[in-house]
């Protein structure tokens, strides 16, 4: 098989083909189905609670830990 007839003919249905995916796509995004994208996270929802470890505190304090950070950062930065 000659190779150069075959990515000529690969890139010319690309040509084709991209712009009827595009719309495609343009499409989906416009109007999602949101009870497919959940059917398809719900399995994930569920591997990630099977396999996980509650967490023994809110996050408050590492939140307020990294804001002290940031804070100390921008001083140095303003001085």
């Amino acid at each position: 098989m000659d190779m150069s007839i075959t990515a000529k003919q690969w890139v010319e249905n690309w040509k084709r083909v991209g712009p009827i995916l595009e719309q495609i796509k343009a499409e989906e995004l416009r109007a999602p189905d949101y009870d497919k994208e959940l059917e398809g996270l719900l399995p994930m929802c569920d591997l990630a609670c099977a396999h996980s470890e509650p967490s023994k505190t809110s996050g408050l304090i590492e939140q307020q830990r990294l804001f002290a950070k940031l804070r100390e950062q921008t001083e140095v930065k303003n001085s």
